[in-house]
């Protein structure tokens, strides 16, 4: 591990009702809302062979607004505020929130989930790679929020967003995968959903608000709950929970394909939105846990060790930039660990590699 120079990601606590949190949000990040929303369509189209419009990408984000109205209103009430304070207009914000509903595009991260039973602090974490656009980095922040009538959660984030990786006062953990399958553009955004898992007061619950919703993409999330790791490969048609049992030792690896298998036949029909050496970065990662549970239970360190991994380098585990045409500008933009058991996460701006993790406790 590097003893690089890092800086922390800027902090924000709000609390109240969605609007007042959604006004503090924008008044606070006004400058980095507004960088956002100018180049996140730059950015969308960079990644994809088939560029849109902002007329294109505001009337995908149009279609959403009464969905998410009848479904998720609190969320939908705080990007008003953010609206309000920050100067951005609400579909601008919208187009953030469901950038992934824009058209295909490729974006990767490995996620590991380690119950408690498997952990030497007797508490389960969760960690990821967000591999996508460098220029998120300076775009980001760690935001917790105390909304009324639900659990409190912190997470990193670009600020306009209505939630990201994080984890919550009910002892969730969530990290994200994209996933190849299909998509539904009846369906709702998945960062509503990510909200609603935070929100939730019990893995049970944080399923449930899945299950109940339509939804517009196939995504992966991979959780750490009381109950121990989770993983929902979420599709439009269904939702697939992957749970750690004996036989693989009380932890889970996941990338960019499916596993479950009633989804495993789109890893054949959507292997073109498979993002690079997605299966051999989830066998590595096994191959990392199941070496050091040899020796006994796993730590952070251990965890920082896979996440800082590099067989298959540039496109490995901590991916660098390469000379692949579509996604070779990407790199890991964060590495990510979280303990909801503590209340903190840790968090390196940039690669693991080169770069140390801050900790960051619930505001």
């Amino acid at each position: 591990m590097s003893s690089g120079t890092n800086f922390r990601f800027p902090e924000l606590t709000v609390a109240g009702s969605p609007i007042n949190m959604g006004r503090q949000i924008g008044e606070h990040f006004r400058s980095q809302i507004v960088k956002l929303s100018e180049l996140v369509l730059d950015r969308f189209n960079k990644g994809t062979t088939r560029p849109i419009s902002w007329e294109r990408a505001e009337e995908v984000a149009r279609r959403s607004f009464d969905r998410v109205e009848d479904v998720f209103p609190g969320p939908l009430d705080e990007l008003r505020g953010t609206a309000e304070s920050s100067g951005v207009s609400l579909e601008r914000l919208m187009v953030l929130n469901a950038r992934n509903m824009l058209g295909d595009t490729s974006e990767g991260c490995t996620s590991i989930m380690v119950g408690s039973e498997a952990s030497e602090s007797g508490k389960g974490f969760a960690g990821q790679n967000w591999d996508n656009d460098p220029a998120m980095s300076s775009l980001s922040a760690v935001i917790t929020r105390k909304g009324e009538g639900v659990s409190s959660f912190t997470s990193w984030m670009q600020p306009g967003l209505v939630a990201y990786m994080g984890f919550n006062s009910a002892g969730i953990g969530i990290c994200m995968n994209a996933l190849n399958g299909p998509s539904d553009s009846a369906g709702l955004p998945w960062y509503f959903f990510v909200r609603s898992i935070l929100e939730s007061t019990s893995s049970a619950a944080a399923v449930n608000a899945v299950e109940s919703s339509p939804r517009a993409l196939t995504a992966n999330a991979a959780m750490i709950t009381a109950e121990g790791p989770l993983d929902m490969e979420i599709t439009p048609g269904s939702v697939e929970s992957i749970r750690a049992d004996s036989e693989s030792g009380g932890v889970l690896v996941h990338t960019n394909h499916c596993v479950h298998p009633s989804l495993e036949s789109n890893n054949s029909e959507f292997s073109d939105r498979i993002y690079g050496q997605s299966f051999d970065r989830r066998d590595r990662g096994l191959a990392i846990l199941a070496e050091n549970m040899t020796t006994g239970k796993l730590t952070l360190d251990h965890a920082k060790e896979l996440l800082s991994d590099h067989d298959g380098f540039p496109t490995s585990i901590c991916r660098h930039p390469n000379d692949e045409p579509t996604t070779g500008w990407q790199r890991t933009v964060i590495s990510i660990i979280l303990e909801p058991g503590d209340n903190r996460m840790h968090v390196s701006n940039g690669n693991p590699c080169e770069n140390n993790y801050e900790i960051y406790y619930a505001g």
